[in-house]
């Protein structure tokens, strides 16, 4: 694995003697900290960018060779390069429309979520419909918010409200109405609907997709227009984040519309890795769908070649298969949304056809489902499958991810007490379940590959994609203020070195691209980021504090800070 994650590099040496007959560099970096990502030369002063690629890692007095009148060349004492920044389970487009639309995170209090969507129906008036979400379970009972509440402050239109999570949606009675919901509506498999205890009637919480879409259905899509600009809003907030690639975790037709139309006119500046939904009541016969799919979407930076399949859903829901009942229910163990009968040539299908696996996998049955599932095709080469979220492995399970060649991809940005540990998942899974989750620097300690994404907008209490963010969370596994919780099972900590691998090289392989890019090696694409300071050499605490000053994508800049001089 180490040979294939890390490949021979040429750096340290010029291409060519003494820079005679040589072209000269478009950019080179010098004088600064440099962590490339390779292990067999991780360490350098200076790199040298020429044409999209990298062409010289070493010293600075090496890389000075390289000048020409026209090089742009950048001092950065006491600064630091690394490889650009990759998100292994994300969705951006989601997550940006979700910026233009009615928005609750930040607060945990049900009055401030009420007078937001009142203050938002207010503004607008002339939508004849409300969307948006980011309110967080525990500012509710185990039910979840009531329809009533939200008639109380919009009554006029239909209202469409999901949680922080993505798994749990909030509706008003007007929608209930539009979707044809009363008591007699049975829960659709792998949904919930919520009741009311006294009448049997939808209380207004949707509990998953099946659920939720009952509801979301009946609303208009996002416009191509509307896509388009939430890509550039996001493409915008990636770069200032050093965010050169995606791994989008769950891409509808009209969302890989928009982003082919980025791919075609050469205005993506981040590669796009597209996850293509499996559903269990379509059967075999999706998989010349998605076979389509991938061909008719397939370019040159969006490459559509992974299946999302949903094995379960979130804690915070009572949905997410476990392996034990929930503490807090006795005899329920959750939502297993595939029978393993049918998940099994599933499986075996869409490995045929050579798609990659990316399981959604929350409670520690549905991490085993999924490991299973990995068993069955880990004779076939480089299948590569991941496992997302993987909040809560069983013991027995730990060693299983290496031996069956699944990638187990963390959500960093969620390690540590949030909020709602206390009155949540402390109740839900009981102290044993709740004192073991997030088990990362175990399954790295194991010779796991692990990769790492945000799963924004859908990213906890935190709500951020900033790698930093997830970085300083998961060294310390503490949120980031000051008065946060101690320390949630710090001897899960993970070294800063490897965080840095989760979040490049480690997730460039994960996409079947650590020959491409991911690391700062001769040969790839020069896809880097300039920091503001030594990361190595600030106090854990101080992580998140960090800016990126440059961005480069194949070699352009794709963000600049004004305080950066060239």
């Amino acid at each position: 694995m180490e040979d294939i994650l890390h490949p021979s590099s040429q750096s340290g040496r010029p291409q060519t003697s003494g820079g005679v007959g040589r072209p000269f560099a478009d950019i080179v970096l010098m004088r600064a900290v440099v962590y490339t990502a390779d292990r067999r030369q991780p360490w350098a002063e200076a790199v040298v960018v020429k044409d999209g690629k990298i062409v010289y890692v070493g010293s600075s007095d090496g890389a000075a060779t390289w000048i020409g009148p026209k090089t742009e060349v950048f001092e950065l004492t006491g600064k630091t390069v690394l490889p650009g920044f990759r998100d292994a389970h994300i969705h951006p487009l989601a997550g940006s429309f979700n910026l233009l639309e009615c928005r609750l995170t930040g607060p945990v209090d049900r009055s401030a979520y009420l007078a937001r969507i009142a203050a938002y129906a207010e503004a607008n008036k002339d939508q004849s419909f409300i969307r948006g979400g980011g309110w967080l379970s525990d500012a509710f009972p185990p039910g979840g918010p009531t329809r009533q509440e939200l008639d109380a402050v919009v009554a006029d239109r239909p209202v469409f409200l999901k949680s922080m999570d993505g798994h749990s949606a909030w509706v008003n009675t007007l929608a209930l109405q539009a979707a044809g919901i009363d008591r007699n509506t049975p829960d659709p498999p792998g949904g919930l609907i919520e009741r009311a205890a006294t009448t049997g009637d939808a209380a207004g919480t949707l509990r998953e997709w099946a659920a939720m879409a009952l509801v979301e259905s009946r609303l208009p899509p996002p416009t191509p227009k509307d896509l388009s600009i939430a890509g550039w809003a996001f493409m915008q907030m990636a770069a200032r984040l050093g965010v050169v690639s995606v791994h989008e975790a769950m891409a509808k037709r009209e969302e890989l519309a928009a982003y082919r139309e980025f791919d075609v006119k050469n205005e993506l500046t981040l590669r796009v890795q597209a996850a293509l939904l499996c559903e269990p009541e379509k059967g075999m016969a999706q998989v010349d769908d998605l076979k389509a799919m991938r061909r008719e979407y397939q370019g040159h930076l969006l490459l559509p070649r992974t299946v999302k399949i949903f094995l379960d859903g979130v804690v915070e829901g009572h949905t997410a298969w476990l392996l034990a009942p929930y503490a807090d229910r006795p005899g329920f163990c959750g939502e297993r949304l595939w029978d393993p009968d049918v998940l099994t040539p599933m499986v075996a299908a869409l490995a045929e056809a050579d798609f990659q696996l990316h399981f959604h996998a929350v409670g520690d049955g549905a991490c085993r489902m999924a490991l299973d599932a990995c068993a069955g095709i880990k004779d076939r080469s480089d299948a590569r499958p991941m496992i997302a979220h993987c909040d809560l492995i069983d013991p027995e399970d730990i060693p299983r991810f290496r031996s069956c060649g699944a990638i187990a991809n963390f959500q960093p940005a969620w390690f540590y007490q949030e909020k709602n540990f206390a009155q949540t998942t402390l109740p839900f899974l009981g102290a044993d379940r709740a004192g073991r989750l997030y088990l990362m620097n175990t399954l790295i300690k194991t010779g796991a590959v692990v990769a790492c994404g945000s799963d924004w907008p859908f990213s906890g209490e935190l709500n951020t994609f900033n790698p930093l963010d997830a970085i300083q969370v998961s060294v310390t596994r503490r949120g980031l203020d000051a008065d946060a919780a101690p320390a949630y099972t710090p001897e899960e900590g993970v070294e800063l070195a490897a965080l840095i691998d989760s979040h490049t090289i480690h997730s460039a392989f994960a996409d079947f691209q650590e020959h491409l890019t991911g690391s700062l090696t001769v040969g790839k694409s020069a896809d880097l980021i300039v920091l503001d300071r030594n990361l190595f050499a600030i106090p854990p605490a101080e992580i998140s504090r960090t800016r990126v000053l440059l961005t480069i994508f194949e070699g352009r800049p794709v963000f600049r800070d004004p305080a950066l001089a060239g």
